[in-house]
């Protein structure tokens, strides 16, 4: 079973640059703390025109903030489809190609937990994101040479409570009480990301659902995930 303590690699999976620091920033910033290795696999990123902004976001700029936050969290990262106007569009891309993508991540790094977004999600990168990490994931023994990760977690963010489905319910914690402010720093170094209240992303949003989180735990700030495998 997972602990933070047994964890030397971890493997972020992220549809976009910003999905890993809003979901589980602050497990990264503790895991670096101790002097594991996270490695981010970004998936899609390009320049972009988002709603209610001005102008739009180049991809240096979002190559730089990558690079910020990197910093700031403590993990080193690749990105699939840079530059290539895929985004929102990753439903296109042939699973097979993604699957073969991950699998051969998962190979090279051999992590000792992989994090996923949700499949509860209505954005079509996030669903194919993890329908088909889950195919990559699924449990094949060593001896036929696939490395199998023994604990596969599903990050949340606040912005999946619009779903037409049930929610999941959260079913392990990681308490980040101490390092939240370092989660809501690499988020504003996302600037091109960065959105004012009441958006559902703002920082208010992220730091009161690390609140609820926490308090259902006992401590003053946590992220929370749902299980998909964990071998006792």
């Amino acid at each position: 079973m997972v602990t933070l303590s047994s964890v030397e690699r971890a493997l972020v999976i992220s549809p976009h640059a910003d999905d890993e620091a809003l979901a589980c920033g602050g497990l990264m910033a503790r895991l670096a703390d101790r002097g594991a290795e996270t490695f981010v696999q970004f998936m899609t990123v390009d320049g972009f025109h988002h709603y209610g902004l001005d102008g739009g976001t180049t991809y240096q700029q979002r190559l730089d903030e990558i690079e910020a936050v990197a910093k700031l969290l403590g993990f080193s990262w690749d990105i699939a489809y840079g530059d290539q106007d895929l985004i929102e569009k990753l439903d296109t891309v042939p699973k097979r190609d993604l699957v073969d993508l991950f699998e051969t991540r998962i190979n090279e790094l051999r992590p000792d937990v992989v994090l996923i977004p949700s499949g509860a999600d209505y954005d079509q990168d996030h669903v194919a994101t993890f329908e088909t990490a889950v195919a990559a994931l699924r449990p094949i023994a060593p001896v036929f040479g696939k490395h199998l990760v023994p604990d596969v977690l599903v990050y949340e963010s606040p912005k999946i409570m619009w779903w037409v489905d049930d929610i999941p319910r959260p079913e392990a914690f990681v308490d980040i009480t101490g390092v939240l402010d370092r989660k809501l720093e690499a988020l504003a170094a996302y600037e091109s990301q960065a959105r004012p209240s009441p958006h559902i992303r703002c920082e208010e949003s992220v730091a009161a659902l690390a609140c609820l989180r926490g308090k259902e735990i006992g401590v003053e700030h946590a992220e929370a995930f749902k299980v998909l495998r964990t071998i006792l």
